[in-house]
């Protein structure tokens, strides 16, 4: 890759575009002057020379070590073009789309460019409806609906207009490449949604430069977690809930079948919080070291370490919540128990929102990185991405013909000099801090391996922590049978096997530096029904665990979907439950209560059925 090709700014701030090849580049400045033609120095690929003729001829650069300035010979310096995304609910605009100082803000273009995507067939690539099956769709024949959820299936949407032409779909080599791709339950889930984000961004800023708007325009976030006290963040942004534009044209951020107005955030039940951002531990080959904190629901920061996931279960803290939480309080349920778009997967890319929504969940990761000084993995089966194994490239279409920008986690793993179809593109937000609700850590989450030895008595600390290389995990019991949620509130004793639960005593009773005690958690496995909105909470022994949304429940649910009827599964980690009857020396136990409450009570017919309880140990 040419490390020149991208967007500068001179020191008058006027917009410079580099363009080329690996040997050969065009530069063009934003005021009109150019195309100027340049080389790269074969032997030196830091250093370019380029014939400005209307301003004396050759000149020499030289890139910095960061790739994020140009230094001329003549003393000039060109810096990278970094986009800023702003907050939507920003003090300035408040949501709306005119400023304070009467300007439009960055949500009335984002409006005007939406409306031009929105007015292509959803044959072109470029319109909004193919934009958003890239993340899931409900049109072609395999990805059906049955009844009752036929409202679903976008020829029944009434937000698509006309103008999409549902009926001419685009070409099976298109559909095939870049339709259904987006990655949940899955440590890839941060990184193709980044990549996802950055290719709408560029073809929105398109169209508004189209439109005489501003050159520079960056998507905006949607922070629901901010406790300002200016406005009341946690609720949609107000340009998303009116039907017209300033102009009274039709307002195409407004969803008749968004039901939801606003984000409940706190720390209890059925809550969207940021207490994944106190996760220090991205994936699992990296959490020998650091256990307790790192693990909040068994698959930490990122997510379980699978291919090519469309919609899995091996769900990271980030994804679980705020991320889903707010997919099911957005997408909500109307009076016949209807869910809104955003409240299922294979139609939460139609509502304009979602790209809000999912700009600060980049955000997140982003202050996660750079402000928490957190790593990404540096395992090659992320890096590469899913093709380390054999599956599908993450592929993003750039023009209405369709050309791919193909894309790996290790390209979008930075906002800085982050690698986009062939050029290097640099974006940062207005708000970097590591949390916005939770900004001291809670008490329960600052448990790591050393506080949980010295809770258990363990000795010899100061030596140091052996883990095993490898972690083990066994069954160690299991609900009898099948439980179904009829109403909100269902209980199940789960049985513990002797032998096995042996090993757990066993191991808090030798619990050491050299000697580890297992971690136990519960699983609810095999989760099915079609309460995508709705939410679980589950308590061990009377003490509340975890609440996790049920956003992906419907599809993980049909026998003709991705999971096969198979359902979805949660993980929780109930270790502190018993290290806690450990220390009360009450782990002789030959079961463990367990209630699950639902949020919503389901409807008849739609009842939420879980196959088994089951209760793993890992440890040595």
């Amino acid at each position: 890759m040419n490390s020149f090709i991208g967007k500068w700014v001179d020191q008058q701030n006027v917009l410079i575009t580099i363009t080329g090849s690996k040997t050969s580049i065009s530069v063009a400045y934003g005021n009109g002057r150019g195309p100027f033609q340049g080389t790269l120095n074969a032997s030196n690929p830091s250093v370019i020379t380029v014939n400005f003729t209307d301003d004396g001829g050759n000149k020499t650069g030289t890139l910095s070590n960061n790739n994020s300035d140009i230094n001329w010979d003549n003393g000039t310096t060109w810096k990278q073009l970094v986009y800023l995304r702003k907050n939507a609910w920003d003090d300035n605009n408040g949501g709306q789309f005119i400023d304070k100082s009467g300007n439009y803000t960055d949500l009335y273009w984002y409006a005007k460019a939406v409306n031009v995507m929105q007015s292509r067939p959803i044959s072109d690539p470029t319109s909004w409806w193919f934009y958003a099956a890239i993340h899931g769709e409900l049109l072609l024949p395999g990805s059906l609906y049955p009844k009752p959820y036929q409202y679903l299936n976008w020829k029944n949407v009434n937000y698509i207009g006309a103008a999409a032409n549902l009926s001419v779909v685009p070409s099976n080599a298109l559909t095939t490449i870049f339709w259904d791709q987006c990655q949940h339950g899955t440590w890839f889930f941060p990184p193709w949604h980044r990549g996802y984000l950055v290719a709408l961004e560029n073809i929105l800023r398109t169209i508004i430069s189209q439109l005489n708007g501003p050159s520079d325009w960056a998507l905006p976030y949607w922070n629901y977690l901010n406790q300002s006290t200016v406005y009341i963040e946690s609720h949609i942004p107000p340009a998303f809930t009116v039907a017209v534009l300033p102009d009274n044209t039709p307002n195409p951020l407004y969803v008749p079948e968004r039901y939801g107005s606003n984000v409940q955030v706190g720390n209890g039940e059925n809550s969207a919080n940021d207490q994944c951002q106190w996760d220090t531990i991205y994936s699992e080959g990296a959490a020998l070291a650091k256990l307790g904190a790192g693990d909040l629901n068994g698959y930490f920061y990122g997510g379980g370490e699978t291919g090519f996931s469309h919609s899995g279960s091996e769900t990271g803290d980030l994804e679980q919540n705020p991320h889903n939480f707010v997919h099911g309080m957005v997408g909500g349920q109307n009076a016949a128990g209807q869910i809104g778009l955003m409240g299922v997967p294979a139609t939460a890319g139609l509502d304009p929102i979602f790209f809000l929504h999912h700009s600060n969940i980049d955000r997140m990761w982003d202050a996660w990185n750079v402000t928490g000084q957190n790593n990404n993995p540096s395992d090659v089966n992320w890096l590469a991405g899913p093709t380390a194994n054999g599956n599908s490239q993450f592929a993003m279409p750039l023009d209405a013909q369709g050309t791919a920008w193909y894309y790996t986690p290790a390209d979008v793993q930075t906002t800085n000099n982050l690698k986009y179809n062939g050029s290097y593109y640099s974006y940062t937000y207005s708000d970097l801090s590591l949390t916005s609700y939770d900004t001291i850590q809670p008490s329960f989450l600052k448990e790591n391996l050393s506080l949980r030895l010295n809770k258990l008595s363990a000795i010899n600390l100061e030596t140091g922590i052996k883990m095993a290389s490898k972690q083990n995990n066994e069954l160690v019991g299991a609900s009898s049978g099948s439980i179904t949620l009829k109403d909100k509130e269902t209980k199940a004793t789960v049985q513990l096997d002797k032998t096995a639960w042996k090993s757990v005593k066993n191991s808090l009773l030798k619990a050491s530096v050299s000697n580890i005690p297992d971690e136990v958690y519960l699983q609810l496995e095999g989760v099915k029904g079609g309460a995508d909105s709705n939410f679980l909470s589950v308590y061990v022994n009377n003490t509340f665990i975890k609440s996790v949304s049920l956003f992906g429940l419907l599809g993980a649910s049909l026998k003709n979907a991705a999971h096969g009827g198979a359902g979805l599964t949660f993980k929780f980690n109930i270790t502190s439950i018993v290290d806690e009857l450990h220390l009360e020396s009450a782990i002789d136990i030959n079961s463990l209560d367990v209630q699950i409450k639902s949020k919503d009570a389901p409807l008849d017919g739609d009842e939420i059925t879980v196959e088994r309880i089951g209760i793993y140990r890992s440890g040595q």
